[in-house]
């Protein structure tokens, strides 16, 4: 931290005698008034107390669960695998993420922070999202579900992690929102996460471990941001988490109709650098006949610029902003083709992939 010096002023009466002779300070024109002196320099204002990070904890920490997994081995034996889960609902419906709780699992049960131990099940999991949602059997009564946060996320923002990671029970952590729109690639192509994923992740330099994952991000006011997903295996703080409205989404798909609907639009594209004046676009690659993207006019070579007003630069982006709108869309895209204007059109999707 800088400090900043300032010198004290000190005026001095003067003691040499008047001369009489010596022409008058005032000006013989009263009507004229001396110009505005300038205004003193601004000082720094100080910085500001750090954020109550222990009220924060308190308000989420009763929300994190541990999820612990049974996973067999060969030989009749059995291996435990421990991961954090964050509660979605008064009921104890938990939210986290598909890696946690693979379908070898022979056993899951969730641990409360009361230390309560119960057996849950699993209702879904999406491994093209890595989010799964798991309910305790029986269900619980008045436990403290998470608020997610609508508002959009600033690069910058201070947030907090909890989880449970290396099975160490409530772990706070402690950073900032390091990056957006992060994908499979960004995050180091990590073998369990599918490449045709529909990833736009937060980044944060709050730890994420093993164990972190499926735990929440959160800001200031305890909203949550994110679900801790991953880390960058070469990386000192680089952590990853499925942003919130992608995990409102999923779980409006799964609670409303059982399952996570995804979105087909009948065309592939690809990462491209062709388009004039940009560094990097979206160049479909192909289109479906009779497909959501052939009946909106959609042809090859067409550049997408962008998907519901957002500017795209990568596929991930239009993969991730269109499964965000959902089957119900419509999806508008801002689309150029050579030698043409640019010109809008409006895909009504369908169920599939």
């Amino acid at each position: 931290m800088r400090r900043l010096f300032v010198a004290g002023l000190v005026a001095l009466a003067a003691c040499r005698p008047l001369d009489d002779a010596a022409p008058s300070p005032v000006s013989s024109d009263s009507s004229k008034s001396a110009p505005p002196s300038p205004p003193p320099p601004q000082r720094p204002s100080r910085p500001t107390a750090l954020p109550d990070f222990a009220a924060v904890t308190e308000q989420i920490a009763p929300s994190v669960v541990s999820v612990i997994c049974t996973l067999p081995q060969a030989a009749g034996r059995a291996k435990r695998g421990i991961g954090s889960g964050t509660i979605v609902r008064a009921d104890g419906l938990v939210v986290t993420n598909a890696h946690v709780v693979p379908i070898t699992a022979s056993a899951i049960d969730v641990q409360y922070a009361n230390q309560e131990r119960v057996r849950a099940q699993v209702i879904h999991r999406e491994p093209l999202l890595d989010l799964a949602v798991i309910a305790p059997d029986p269900p619980r009564v008045d436990q403290a579900p998470v608020v997610f946060r609508e508002r959009p996320v600033r690069p910058g923002e201070w947030v907090v992690a909890v989880g449970h990671p290396f099975g160490l029970g409530d772990t706070v952590t402690v950073g900032v929102v390091s990056g957006l729109g992060r994908d499979w690639v960004d995050v180091g192509k990590p073998e369990d996460l599918p490449q045709d994923g529909f990833f736009s992740f937060v980044q944060t330099d709050a730890s994420i471990n093993t164990g972190s994952s499926g735990g929440p991000i959160v800001d200031l006011r305890g909203e949550v941001l994110g679900i801790a997903t991953a880390v960058r295996g070469e990386g000192t703080g680089i952590g990853f988490a499925v942003p919130a409205p992608m995990v409102r989404r999923y779980l409006e798909e799964v609670l409303t109709h059982g399952r996570f609907r995804r979105v087909r639009l009948g065309i592939r594209a690809a990462d491209d650098d062709e388009f004039p004046g940009r560094m990097a676009t979206v160049k479909i690659t192909r289109v479906e006949a009779a497909g959501p993207g052939a009946k909106a006019g959609l042809q090859v070579d067409d550049f997408i610029l962008s998907v519901a007003g957002q500017p795209v630069h990568r596929v991930s982006e239009v993969a991730y902003l269109t499964q965000l709108i959902g089957v119900d869309g419509p999806i508008e895209m801002q689309v150029q083709r050579a030698g043409e204007p640019l010109r809008s059109v409006t895909l009504a999707p369908v169920e599939g992939l």
